[in-house]
């Protein structure tokens, strides 16, 4: 796409820009001809930079370091900006206390840099569904104006750190004299899910490769989850960026409805099974999540999701966004060919290729890591 000259005018810092979300809005905001800031804990690190500075075609992005949990660094990386993306957040396989202080001291220290510098537009905050459903009986369709109850028992510390961090962010923002105040949108998307630019191990591309692992996953627990394309997510920030309709307001980012394990196992085993790939063909019963919970930790915090059905209202992410969602089989699809490529799942003696209709954007990204290397 050729560069919009005024969005080459505009800065825009994305924190966390190594990460999964993260990479996908550098890719997109450089497509739009923004320049680019983003924030990794260090360039030394080529495992998590050499990824990013791939994107950057014609000079347009910047990177520089910035710890979550040390102010000193975030006055120097939002100054000239007009726009923060702060998207940099722990989403780590199982959480623990620490995540929470992360979350919450790295939100802050961003947004009182923010309000010190005093020219910035907007910032738009990477939240999450865990701050609207949780804690709560699952008996209706959750919005906007749903908050998780982090009181609730067994709401782990995942879920209490992107509720408490965004808590946390729209209470700094009414503290602050009227002067000192900037726009706020906040985004709360489901499980990501969707190709792939980096080939680090959060919590969706770990659970992609347990899909594809009959050793790790022999049958589904009975889970049901909202996802939503990684691309969508990385549209929804550029847009509730751009649009002051948004201000002020927390926005849901899903795929409706929802969908079960056994029906992720589903897709993915007739596109992969005849391609040497085996996947749980049968739904595990409660009490065999329930046994395996005292040697795993994930299946011991996914107990109180079990056999619940989850729903969620996506109409304002429609309205005020724009979205136009992608094909969730689609999405999964992607993701595993994007594994696969990478190599963050083995090929198979019998795996063919990526389909035509998949080739654009997974070789695309093939094509980034092996000139990393």
């Amino acid at each position: 796409m050729a560069n919009n000259n005024e969005n080459g005018n505009t800065l825009v810092l994305i924190t966390g820009c190594s990460g999964y979300i993260g990479s996908h809005c550098v890719k997109l905001l450089l497509n739009e001809g923004y320049r680019v800031r983003g924030t990794v804990r260090s360039l030394k690190n080529s495992a998590k930079v050499d990824p990013v500075k791939i994107l950057d075609t014609d000079g347009r992005l910047e990177l520089v370091e910035a710890d979550l949990l040390e102010p000193s660094g975030w006055k120097k990386a939002v100054k000239g900006c007009q726009y923060v993306l702060h998207v940099a957040s722990p989403f780590p396989l199982v959480a623990d206390e620490g995540c929470i202080k992360t979350a919450i001291e790295g939100t802050l220290n961003v947004l009182k840099a923010v309000a010190e510098n005093g020219n910035i537009k907007k910032v738009v905050l990477t939240s999450s569904c865990a701050a609207v459903n949780e804690g709560q009986p699952q008996d209706k369709i959750f919005d906007e104006t749903n908050w998780t109850n982090i009181e609730t028992k067994g709401v782990d510390n995942y879920t209490k750190s992107k509720t408490l961090a965004e808590r946390e962010a729209w209470n700094f923002l009414e503290s602050l004299p009227k002067e000192k105040r900037f726009a706020l949108t906040v985004i709360n998307p489901t499980l990501v899910f969707g190709p792939m630019l980096i080939t680090e191990q959060g919590a969706s591309i770990s659970l992609i490769r347990r899909f594809m692992d009959f050793c790790q996953m022999p049958a589904t627990p009975p889970l049901n989850m909202a996802l939503v394309d990684v691309r969508d997510v990385a549209r929804a920030h550029l847009e509730a960026m751009r649009r002051p309709e948004t201000d002020g307001e927390r926005i849901l980012v899903a795929s409706t409805p929802s969908i079960w394990f056994r029906d992720i196992a589903r897709t993915l085993r007739k596109e992969f099974s005849s391609q040497g790939y085996k996947i749980p063909r049968v739904q595990a019963p409660y009490f065999m999540v329930w046994m395996f919970s005292f040697f795993d930790a994930e299946a011991a915090s996914s107990l109180p999701r079990l056999n619940i059905e989850i729903k969620f209202n996506n109409r304002k992410s429609i309205q005020l966004l724009g979205l136009k969602y992608h094909n969730v089989e689609d999405t999964i699809l992607e993701m595993a060919y994007s594994a696969i490529e990478q190599g963050v799942i083995k090929k198979s003696g019998q795996y063919k290729s990526v389909p035509k209709k998949y080739q654009q954007e997974i070789i695309e990204e093939d094509k980034l890591e092996n000139s990393r290397m």
